[in-house]
């Protein structure tokens, strides 16, 4: 692992079964999952001209908001009409509602958990974020008066949480989130999204497709980042078999062939076709064999791991070794870098480097692991013999 861009985007295709949801997503219209072996309806009065062709992660993920986004849906519609193939746990499992208070406003607007056709999330901080709910809901169940917004939306405040609710659709926006009026320019008038806004987004999405379930990650490229990644895996559910799709995009077209490598490697059944930017592993199973995960809910009660960028060349001439850091997350107090011998060096600052000298003959694994307020975390391993 060169950094942390490409560390992240080889953990993102880590887990070998099950769904991976880690932090906040998107769902479509209840019929829209490629479960369905149909085309989507069109139920979505309030949109803009073209809105319908789009997925909610296309729709409604606004350009403002975070740079590492996280976002997840699943499409509870297939679901159900799947319910006598998949095993009696994955429908136990996976949720109605969505999580904390925004199940709350789908209670008060939704007659029942069967109005829920889908529930969708983005946001940057785990289980927090952007709610984006279809089915049917009753706006006059409004406990306070609904202020005129675009489309056919009303809007209110609770607690510094704000809510747009159509007679299809219900947004929550808490005040760690994107803009509720940012949402609604994306997802109604069409103004400002993510997918127009970053290059690398679009293809990430486009390879998505109208799944079931999918986890994924992004971060915006920009002139401070001129990296950007972008990393998903999503589920299309049928009635017979089931097809998973991993899909990896990077600004550095030699990135894919590392994801390449890292999913023949991990699976014996998966195909795997990169164009460009872009990976895309794909394998199917029995709708049967299914298995559903929700590391959506999982890495919501966990702490944000440590996270650290580091480069590890090795230069056979000189028998040296050198470790460069080159970005850390939040709570990263230094990286220790060390060797068969234990700890050579500590790096305190992002730009900071150290050589480390071999002799002839010399072999063995570099390690830099990451280290802040008693925990520590491996972010980089690379081996060498001279």
């Amino acid at each position: 692992m060169k950094d942390i861009s490409r560390r992240k985007l080889l953990a993102a295709t880590g887990a070998s079964t099950g769904l991976v949801v880690a932090g906040a997503g998107c769902l479509g219209d209840p019929t829209s999952s490629a479960g369905n072996n149909g085309e989507p309806d069109d139920t979505t009065s309030e949109t803009d001209e073209g809105a319908a062709e789009l997925t909610p992660l296309e729709r409604w993920v606004p350009a403002t908001g975070s740079a590492e986004l996280l976002f997840h849906y699943r499409d509870l519609t297939t679901v159900r009409q799947l319910e006598d193939t998949l095993q009696p746990a994955v429908t136990e499992a996976v949720s109605t509602l969505p999580d904390g208070e925004s199940a709350t406003f789908v209670e008060q607007f939704a007659d029942g958990e069967s109005a829920v056709d889908s529930v969708c999330r983005f946001g940057s901080k785990g289980v927090a974020g952007n709610v984006v709910v279809a089915g049917s809901f009753d706006p006059d169940a409004a406990d306070a008066a609904l202020e005129p917004a675009a489309g056919d939306f009303g809007t209110f405040e609770r607690d510094g949480v704000s809510v747009a609710v159509s007679s299809e659709t219900l947004i929550v926006s808490p005040s760690d989130g994107a803009a509720l009026e940012a949402i609604l320019a994306a997802g109604v008038e069409g103004a400002d999204r993510r997918i127009d806004s970053d290059v690398n987004f679009a293809p990430l999405l486009d390879h998505i497709g109208l799944s079931t379930f999918v986890w994924g990650e992004h971060e915006r490229q920009n002139e401070a980042n001129a990296d950007g990644y972008g990393a998903a895996y999503a589920w299309s559910l049928g009635p017979e078999t089931t097809t998973q799709s991993m899909v990896a995009v990077s600004a550095d077209s030699q990135r894919m062939d590392e994801f390449e490598d890292t999913m023949a490697d991990r699976f014996d059944d998966v195909t795997v076709e990169t164009d460009g930017t872009v990976g895309v592993a794909t394998r199917t199973i029995p709708t049967a064999d299914y298995e559903y995960r929700d590391l959506f809910a999982e890495r919501g009660s966990e702490p944000p791991q440590l996270q650290a960028g580091v480069t590890i060349d090795a230069d056979s001439v000189a028998r040296t070794v050198t470790v460069t850091f080159t970005a850390k997350s939040d709570g990263v107090d230094r990286l220790e870098i060390r060797d068969q011998n234990g700890l050579r060096d500590e790096l305190t600052e992002v730009g900071q480097a150290t050589t480390l000298e071999y002799e002839s003959g010399a072999s063995g694994t570099i390690t830099a692991v990451a280290v802040g307020d008693e925990t520590e975390r491996v972010v980089a391993t690379e081996s060498f013999s001279f």
